[in-house]
C-alpha cells in the first residue's frame, strides 16, 4: 500500500513538473463570462448563494481548529469532514452539515489558506514586521474549481457547468475566447455586486500569438494631476471617472438615517456596492482603452512615479477619481514599456543648454529658459523623457542620486551637436 502510494506521489510530481515546462512556453490570459441570472432556477439560486456560505464556513471552521492548539496547522486540517461548527449571528456554536460546497472546492478553500500563510512568511522574512495573519471572515466572493472537464466545463457556445451545480448554467461572453485553441485550466466562480461571474484561465502557447503592428515611432507620456496624460507629441488626456450622485445620496442614507445591521442598511449596503462596482467597471474600461492607444507605438516611456504619495497629498480626490494607478500598472506589463528612474528631472532639466530650473513649482504650467526653450511644463517633461531613453540615461528603476544623475546627463550633452553649456547651477550640487 505503501509503495503504491509513493509510485503514485512520483507521477503526480513529474506531472506537474511537465506542466511548469509547458507552461514557460506558453500566455496566460483570463476570460471573464456573466451567468444568466434571469435563466437560473431556484435550485441553482440556492446551489450558488450557499456555495458561498459554505465556504466561508469552512474557512472560519479551519482558522478556529488551528487556534484550539498550536500544533493544529492548516494543512492538517480534514477536509472531507461533512460536519463543521461554526457561529450563527448570535455567536452561538452550531452545528452544520455542509451540503452544496463540493469535495474539490474544500480543498480550493484550504489551498488558498496555506497560499496566504506563505505570503506572510515571505512578508516577515523581507523585513515586514506587520506581515499579518490569518483573520476570520465576514463572506467569501469568490472559489476556485481547478480542474476542466471534471469540476468545470465548457459544454456549448453559451452554457457551461459547474461541479455542485445542478445541471447546466447560461452565460454570456463565451465567444469572446471560445474555438481559438486555447487550452482551459481552472475557473473561478465569483460572487459581486452585480450578479455571478466565472473567470476561465486559459493559456495559449507564444507562436500562435500573432505579433500586434505598431506605428514604429516612441512615445514618452507624463503623468499629472492637472492633466492626467500628456505625451511628447502634445497631446493632452483627462481620464477619470466622478462617483455619481446615487451614490452620494445612498452614503447619506446608509450613514445617517439607518441603523448599522438592520435590513434597510444591509439593502443600502449592497446597493451602494452595486454602484461602486459600475464605477470600477467604467474606470477599468477606460484604463485599458488608454493601454490600447498607447501599445499602438513602438516603444512608450513613462516615469516611475510615486502615486501612493501624490494620493497623500493635496492631490488626493483628483488621483482616486482619475486611473493613473490603472493605466500604469497595465502598461508595466508590456514589453515595449520602458521605466525612467523617478530621479530623472524631466520637469526641471532643459536639455537644449543643460541648466536645471530648480525655482520651478507645481504651479508654474509653462518651462521656461534663458537659451530660449519656451513651452507647456507637461509636454516638455513628456519630451523629455524621450531624450532620456535615447540618450540612456536613468533608464530603469536605478538607484542614482543626482549628483550621479547630473554627471549622465553633461556626458549626453557633451556628445551632441548644440551642446552650449552644462556648467550651471554645479555649486547648488
Amino acid at each position: 500500500m505503501r509503495e503504491t502510494r509513493e509510485e503514485k506521489n512520483k507521477q503526480i510530481a513529474q506531472t506537474i513538473k511537465a506542466t511548469y515546462e509547458k507552461r514557460a512556453s506558453q500566455v496566460c490570459r483570463v476570460f471573464t463570462v456573466k451567468i444568466q441570472d434571469n435563466q437560473l432556477s431556484k435550485v441553482q439560486r440556492e446551489q450558488l448563494k450557499m456555495i458561498f456560505v459554505e465556504a466561508k464556513w469552512l474557512k472560519n471552521s479551519i482558522l478556529a481548529w488551528t487556534k484550539e492548539n498550536p500544533e493544529n496547522k492548516v494543512w492538517d486540517y480534514d477536509t472531507k469532514k461533512k460536519t463543521i461548527i461554526h457561529k450563527d449571528k448570535d455567536m452561538n456554536d452550531v452545528e452544520v452539515e455542509l451540503k452544496y460546497i463540493p469535495a474539490s472546492v474544500k480543498q480550493c478553500v484550504q489551498s488558498e489558506m496555506i497560499s496566504n500563510i506563505r505570503t506572510i512568511i515571505t512578508l516577515q522574512k523581507k523585513g515586514f514586521q506587520s506581515g499579518g495573519h490569518l483573520k476570520f471572515v465576514k463572506e467569501v466572493s469568490s472559489v476556485n474549481f481547478k480542474q476542466y472537464g471534471k469540476t468545470h466545463k465548457i459544454i456549448s457556445s453559451k452554457r457551461i457547468k459547474l461541479q455542485g451545480i445542478s445541471g447546466s448554467l447560461m452565460v454570456n461572453g463565451l465567444k469572446q475566447f471560445l474555438n481559438k485553441n486555447l487550452e482551459y485550466a481552472n475557473a473561478k466562480l465569483l460572487n459581486t455586486p452585480q450578479g455571478y461571474y466565472v473567470q476561465f484561465t486559459t493559456y495559449v502557447d507564444k507562436s500562435k500569438i500573432a505579433n500586434k503592428q505598431t506605428n514604429g515611432k516612441v512615445l514618452g507620456i507624463d503623468f499629472g494631476c492637472e492633466t492626467s496624460f500628456t505625451t511628447s507629441e502634445g497631446e493632452k488626456i483627462e481620464a477619470s471617472v466622478q462617483e455619481s450622485e446615487r451614490i452620494k445620496r445612498l452614503s447619506l442614507r446608509m450613514n445617517k438615517r439607518q441603523k448599522k445591521g438592520s435590513k434597510n442598511w444591509w439593502r443600502t449596503v449592497h446597493l451602494l456596492r452595486k454602484e461602486y462596482q459600475k464605477l470600477t467597471n467604467q474606470k477599468n474600461d477606460l484604463a485599458n482603452k488608454l493601454v490600447a492607444k498607447f501599445s499602438e507605438y513602438d516603444t512608450v516611456i513613462i516615469q516611475d512615479e510615486q502615486l501612493s504619495n501624490w494620493h497623500k497629498g493635496n492631490h488626493g480626490k483628483k488621483i482616486q477619481h482619475s486611473v493613473l494607478g490603472r493605466v500604469k500598472s497595465k502598461l508595466l506589463l508590456k514589453s515595449n514599456v520602458v521605466v525612467l528612474s523617478k530621479n530623472c528631472p524631466t520637469t526641471k532639466l532643459c536639455t537644449k543648454c543643460g541648466r536645471w530650473h530648480d525655482e520651478m513649482s507645481v504651479w508654474n504650467r509653462i518651462f521656461k529658459c534663458g537659451c530660449g526653450v519656451e513651452m507647456d511644463r507637461d509636454i516638455h517633461a513628456a519630451q523629455n523623457m524621450v531624450w532620456f531613453y535615447e540618450n540612456k540615461v536613468g533608464v530603469g528603476r536605478t538607484n542614482f542620486k543626482r549628483v550621479e544623475i547630473k554627471a549622465l546627463v553633461s556626458e549626453a550633452l557633451a556628445s551632441g551637436i548644440k551642446l552650449e553649456s552644462v556648467k550651471h547651477e554645479a555649486d547648488r550640487l
